[in-house]
């Protein structure tokens, strides 16, 4: 009778650990569903492409632009997502309205789920770099292998400024998160009669010492 006791037990407890693991592959099925439902996938292998429907960002795309109040779909026909794939980094650029003007933002896909915002540097005021998030139209010239980002004003005048960056990353710096390395500052007069001066070039990064070597 013991025995038969015993056994009894024996199973019931095996039922029950079955269910148990049952339960938790149903869970870890859900929440990989979950998951799944909040990206989608994005394809780099076909080179550069544009996006000018609003119904086809990229969830998880979409979802850090709109956390930054970025109202892309205002402009996205005019201004259509450009997705770059470059230096083994992966862009995408995003224009953002703001007031009456606005500036693209880039966002990182070191991670295809969980694009990161980047801040590039940029030409302070008075004196040296700082950095920001929004460093105007941007444009890249694969054949350049560069970016350029140009900012302005209305304003009669007021000078436009352009930025021109590369990707890259520091020398002994292991990251693969996407590095904008600004090379050349330009900028040029604007008037009310539309026509704009040339370009002049007010900053440029020197070559490096063979010498110096910057870890």
């Amino acid at each position: 009778m013991r025995f038969r006791s015993f056994i009894l037990s024996l199973l019931l407890t095996a039922n029950s650990l079955c269910a148990s693991i049952a339960a938790g592959e149903d869970r870890r099925g859900s929440d990989e569903q979950d998951a799944r439902r909040k990206y989608d996938n994005i394809s780099f292998a076909g080179g550069d492409f544009q996006i000018s429907n609003p119904a086809l960002v990229p969830r998880q795309l979409a979802l850090a632009a709109e956390q930054l109040s970025c109202r892309y779909k205002d402009d996205i026909k005019e201004s259509p997502i450009q997705f770059v794939s470059a230096e083994n980094r992966r862009v995408a650029l995003v224009f953002c309205r703001s007031g009456v003007g606005g500036s693209h933002h880039v966002f990182d896909f070191a991670d295809l789920r969980r694009p990161k915002l980047v801040e590039l540097p940029f030409i302070a005021q008075r004196q040296g770099f700082g950095t920001t998030p929004r460093p105007g139209l941007m444009t890249w010239r694969r054949d350049a292998g560069v970016f350029e980002a140009v900012t302005s004003t209305d304003s009669c005048l007021s000078s436009a400024v352009r930025h021109t960056y590369r990707l890259g990353v520091t020398e002994g710096w292991v990251s693969q998160a996407a590095s904008f390395v600004v090379v050349r500052v330009e900028a040029r007069d604007n008037y009310c009669s539309g026509n704009t001066g040339e370009w002049v070039t007010v900053w440029e990064a020197p070559p490096w010492p063979g010498s110096v070597v910057v870890r």
